[in-house]
């Protein structure tokens, strides 16, 4: 099944390919002159294929077969993204410094950033919870009270707003 069943638009009989083929071969030379008719040229083209990409669109009308047959490549589908899974419950060390704690979790499959939330018993009373984004599945969080206990998870962030959360661990900050 061929796209054009009619008569190609008027500015398809102008065709302008050749005439930059042609200038692209003439300013293998060098010469600005040359190369600023090229540029010229490619222009049109450019702007020729826009117009021809248009018409593929308005004639195909959602139709892929008759868009598959002008020549043009069809964008894929978009597909549903994979649902998150649930990050596994983190790891709490004591960092190297003094109010630090090492929070250690596993890589989430389809997640693009984590976020490493942390509370104490006071704040998550009021789901108050600090949270330190991270490219990585561990981070440290520095500027802890030493002596008080602190609940950590992790939160994965996937593509399309998702969004899955660990379990709570807790430790005391040394």
């Amino acid at each position: 099944m061929l796209i054009f069943q009619r008569l190609p638009p008027r500015w398809m009989r102008c065709w302008p390919l050749p005439p930059y083929n042609d200038a692209l071969k003439n300013c293998a030379d060098g010469g600005s002159e040359l190369i600023a008719i090229k540029n010229a040229k490619r222009e049109a083209l450019i702007d020729a294929l826009h117009l021809w990409a248009l018409y593929v669109l308005l004639t195909a009308n959602g139709n892929e077969a008759v868009a598959i047959s002008s020549g043009f490549q069809v964008a894929k589908k978009p597909a549903p993204a994979p649902p998150l899974t649930k990050p596994e419950a983190p790891i709490l060390l004591s960092g190297i410094n003094p109010g630090e704690l090492l929070v250690k979790g596993k890589k989430v499959a389809g997640s693009v950033s984590y976020v490493h939330q942390y509370a104490t018993d006071g704040m998550m009373a009021k789901d108050n919870w600090l949270g330190l984004p991270c490219s990585k599945s561990s981070c440290v969080i520095s500027g802890l009270t030493i002596g008080e206990k602190y609940n950590c998870r992790i939160v994965a962030i996937g593509r399309k707003d998702q969004v899955a959360y660990s379990d709570i661990v807790s430790r005391v900050a040394a």
